[in-house]
């Protein structure tokens, strides 16, 4: 006479890992940055960062996923939670490499109509125009030279403009654009109440236009930084034209 032995099995609870959206408001706490700023620090257009963190993007790209693990120093494992936290971490830290410099071209406002066709063209060697930045900036960022009083007091004539054309202009963004019919972009505040769109400046002189036709202009950066240099011998516009 057989007898069947029968064992029961415990099944044991699974642990559910903490998705990335939770691991990287973790690090960010320990760093005390923003969202905005890591953005800027890691190049990471601010729309795609939003999507991470508010985990409507479940699985990011490995582009988005390198630079914020080299910047809080960790692998992409770690920050996706495939592998917990190394125990020897120190919380809040991240990586000082991040924060280099970057030189840009200093390029026209008639130069800008082109712009990134005429990146390729600038080389070191040939042209006598760049400025440094330490914001975090793609490689088709560019500089221009504050021209009029149109976005005065805030930009006052010879503030020399810091774009990036990999940012996804938001409300209340300062723009470079080329509206249709014009030789040469213009500087101005994106403005959007609901389905309106308006391009202001901060001059009260100057008059604000509304976008009526999203094919009559065209976003070819967004302001990230703007400096001020008080001796402007070094950036004759006649120069810049050459």
């Amino acid at each position: 006479m057989s007898m069947s032995i029968e064992t029961n099995k415990v099944s044991m609870p699974l642990i559910e890992k903490p998705g990335i959206n939770v691991i990287l408001r973790q690090l960010m706490a320990e760093v005390d940055i923003t969202e905005a700023e890591l953005a800027r620090k890691t190049n990471i257009p601010q729309p795609t960062l939003h999507r991470i963190l508010s985990g409507s993007t479940k699985s990011p790209r490995g582009e988005s996923l390198l630079p914020l693990a080299n910047f809080f120093c960790i692998t992409i494992n770690q920050l996706i939670g495939d592998e917990s936290l190394p125990q020897e971490r120190i919380p809040g830290t991240f990586n000082p490499s991040v924060h280099g410099w970057t030189t840009i071209p200093v390029i026209t406002w008639e130069q800008a109509t082109s712009w990134p066709k005429l990146r390729s063209q600038l080389k070191k060697q040939t042209w006598g125009n760049w400025v440094s930045t330490d914001a975090v900036v793609g490689p088709n960022a560019f500089a221009l030279m504050m021209q009029g009083d149109s976005m005065a007091p805030r930009f006052p004539d010879g503030t020399i403009l810091i774009f990036d054309p990999s940012f996804e202009p938001q409300n209340r963004d300062f723009v470079a654009v080329i509206q249709k019919g014009q030789k040469l972009a213009s500087f101005k505040q994106l403005l959007i109440d609901g389905q309106d769109k308006y391009l202001k400046p901060i001059n009260s002189e100057f008059k604000t236009t509304q976008i009526t036709d999203e094919h009559e202009q065209k976003f070819i950066g967004v302001l990230v930084q703007a400096r001020m240099d008080f001796r402007k011998d070094a950036w004759q516009l006649s120069e810049l034209s050459q």
